[in-house]
């Protein structure tokens, strides 16, 4: 069984010295604002378009670099003369480095939070999702506490919630994070969404493969398991028409397939949200629903979200026909 990496603290020689036993046993202290400068190194494998993201000179953010290479006693990246790779030390740790850098705001997000004092919540919620019960039976049993709802996407709903961005969110599954504590709510079924002028518009459902040779539009900067959901696929005994654009939101979404680029899917209560003339949703028959849950920081011990999850879960058994 894959152990998965080990932590930055481990003296392991092989995690990031080199093999031959030149690691230092010794901790070092790890300072946070070199770990942002390797990991924007790292994923533009150039040290230039690195230091212009990070508003500072080249030859700056290098010595920085080397300074931290030389406080690990490794080497994280081969130098090459237009670009840079990464050493498998550096692959390494730019794992660890991510993970570091997440902990570290959260620890700001919920220090900051109970410094403002117990009396503030914010909600995440993804489009489509009502919070109305949840936060109606939350503040009818704390009502000295401010409720302040954030709007979430499929591509930061996850990292916001490990920030501590925000206390707890209505999220749509999968995350992609074993960090996060879940409290699955209700199903989803899938929408197609099609122009007008469609064949199958005037269907009152549609099965899968019957789209089979349309474009696909594609949810920007999703996971792959997220796709595998929401992303339905038609193509499984192989496609007949390539990949349609990436969208980032309704709007761009609605103007493709308005203009003809391809078809998308979206969860029901999200087509029920937009109305376009020009534009049809058909439910889908034969894909499974996808998966609207309460999740919340495994690390955080706060009371009020705790509360919240109860509140919640208070508002379902109430009425199970609901969606808090």
């Amino acid at each position: 069984m894959h152990a998965g990496p080990p932590p930055l603290g481990s003296t392991d020689a092989s995690t990031y010295g080199e093999a031959d036993g030149t690691a230092q046993d010794d901790p070092i202290d790890l300072d946070f604002r070199r770990l942002r400068y390797f990991v924007a190194v790292a994923e533009r494998r150039h040290f230039g378009r690195a230091a212009a993201a990070l508003h500072m000179t080249q030859p700056a953010l290098s010595r920085q670099v080397r300074q931290l290479e030389e406080d690990l006693r490794v080497t994280l990246f081969t130098r090459h003369t237009r670009n840079v790779t990464l050493t498998p030390a550096g692959e390494q740790f730019l794992h660890d480095a991510r993970e570091l850098l997440t902990a570290g705001r959260a620890a700001q997000h919920r220090t900051r939070r109970v410094g403002a004092g117990a009396h503030t919540l914010s909600v995440g919620f993804v489009l489509g999702t009502d919070v109305t019960a949840a936060v109606n039976a939350f503040s009818a049993r704390r009502p000295d506490v401010s409720v302040t709802l954030v709007r979430l996407r499929w591509w930061n709903q996850t990292e916001t919630l490990s920030e501590g961005s925000v206390d707890v969110a209505f999220a749509r599954l999968p995350l992609g994070s074993d960090a996060l504590r879940v409290m699955p709510l209700y199903a989803e079924p899938l929408s197609a969404v099609l122009p007008a002028g469609h064949p199958l518009a005037d269907q009152a459902k549609v099965d899968l493969a019957a789209l089979a040779d349309d474009p696909v539009l594609q949810y920007a900067v999703a996971t792959t398991a997220w796709a595998t959901v929401w992303n339905a696929e038609p193509h499984r005994e192989g496609r007949n028409a390539g990949p349609g654009p990436a969208f980032h939101d309704m709007e761009e979404l609605l103007g493709y397939v308005g203009a003809g680029r391809g078809v998308a899917f979206v969860p029901e209560p999200v087509a029920a949200l937009h109305p376009r003339a020009g534009i049809v949703y058909v439910p889908v028959a034969d894909v499974p629903p996808g998966q609207v849950a309460l999740v919340w920081a495994g690390t955080d011990t706060s009371r009020l979200v705790g509360e919240f999850v109860e509140s919640t879960a208070a508002a379902l058994r109430a009425d199970p026909h609901s969606k808090p």
